[in-house]
């Protein structure tokens, strides 16, 4: 085993993924729920309101406290294969970042609005990190000699970009338009934006693992 310390962190990186993954999915979900929320007050469908508002409440905690738990584990595992590929130091002080946001965004959960902004935000931290985390494997790849995880990390990042770009524009929309008579498009972005987060998510995990077996191997 060539970077020790690289297939130890990438493993790492690759379970709080997963963590995350789950986390983006309830926060997908949430998002659709107070959207229906929106709907149902504005029909005065009290029962519907309350039950979506519960709903709401649950997943945005649970989704908080799990996206917290995994930036702590990402950072565990960039720190340890910076220790092996120095391009992953500069990656530990964004995912600290992230980790604050996400905190703050678990303080607001009962504040939708504060909630989703600070969700936002820590999506762009996550979404750039993930982006550096695939030059950094493409690094690897070049000093290990593994051309398919160097071609791999080429075509990803592409496509993880315009798949994260579209998601999170999709996301900040849900955000702001709830404030105007539009929640038939609010419910559809919402859906949309969890359609591509999962999408870019099994993508990304996909590259992880190759990662891992070629430091293991």
């Amino acid at each position: 085993m060539k970077f020790p310390n690289a297939a130890k962190g990438i493993s790492k990186i690759f379970t709080s993924e997963i963590l995350a993954l789950i986390a983006a999915i309830a926060t997908g979900v949430a998002s659709i729920l107070a959207a229906v929320m929106y709907a149902s007050a504005k029909t005065n469908s009290t029962a519907g309101a309350a039950a979506s508002g519960i709903g709401t409440l649950v997943l945005v905690l649970g989704a908080s406290v799990l996206l917290v738990i995994a930036l702590i584990l990402k950072i565990v595992g960039v720190v340890q294969t910076s220790k092996d590929e120095d391009s992953f130091k500069m990656i530990i002080y964004l995912t600290i970042f992230t980790l604050i946001v996400a905190v703050v965004a678990a303080i607001f959960s009962r504040v939708t609005f504060l909630n989703n902004i600070a969700n936002a935000v820590s999506a762009i931290g996550s979404f750039v990190t993930t982006l550096l985390i695939i030059l950094g494997i493409g690094n690897l790849g070049v000093q290990v000699g593994n051309d398919e995880v160097i071609d791999k990390c080429s075509s990803q990042f592409k496509l993880i970009l315009g798949i994260g770009i579209v998601a999170l524009l999709a996301r900040f929309f849900c955000i702001f338009l709830p404030t105007v008579p539009a929640q038939g498009i609010v419910i559809a972005l919402a859906v949309v934006a969890l359609v591509l987060n999962v999408i870019q998510y099994i993508l990304y995990l996909s590259l992880l693992s190759k990662a891992k077996k070629m430091l293991n191997d």
